[in-house]
């Protein structure tokens, strides 16, 4: 039998699930948006499962969620590409603690539509920042990582698509900082 530095996998396999526990959740929930939860599940673990061996062969990985987001991402076009499903119409607003009165409730519908209605004046890599930025939390050099663009190509969508996003609120009579 030859020796083997258990230790090392030891710490691989801590490590990872560390990371597991903390990006399961997101990741499982950014990919059922797109694709339905059953295949979430099948990418989210393909993803997870190339992350551990990438660790446990050594390979450098400076940002773990770009990373993750990124192996997760290539697998869920890899399948769309098989199955055609991902399904970009299911993203809606989050609001932060609207009161439970009537107006509010009639409110956050009024700007879930609005919303609903802005996205759909963007373009399917700008909903994708879209979804990455707002709804994930990514920063915007986690953006970049995962589709592969500078941050500067990043910033400008994003500026871009608060600009849509503007022009159909204001259109339809809010103020953007209203909301």
């Amino acid at each position: 039998m030859g020796n083997y530095d258990l230790s090392k996998e030891l710490l691989v396999e801590k490590q990872w699930e560390g990371i597991y526990q903390d990006y399961n959740t997101i990741l499982l929930g950014y990919l059922t948006k797109k694709t339905g939860y059953d295949l979430a599940c099948d990418i989210m673990q393909e993803a997870f499962l190339k992350l551990y061996f990438a660790m446990r062969n050594g390979k450098k990985i400076e940002n773990v969620k770009a990373y993750l987001f990124q192996i997760a991402r290539n697998e869920m076009y890899s399948q769309a590409n098989k199955v055609n499903l991902i399904n970009n119409d299911d993203v809606s607003v989050k609001l932060e603690d609207f009161n439970s009165n009537v107006e509010a409730d009639f409110d956050k519908k009024e700007l879930n539509d609005l919303l609903a209605s802005a996205k759909t004046t963007l373009s399917s890599v700008e909903l994708e920042i879209f979804e990455m930025r707002w709804h994930l939390g990514f920063t915007q050099a986690e953006i970049a990582k995962v589709l592969h663009k500078s941050e500067r190509q990043i910033r400008r969508n994003i500026e871009k698509i608060v600009r849509k996003i503007r022009i159909v609120f204001e259109n339809a009579g809010w103020n953007p900082t209203d909301v």
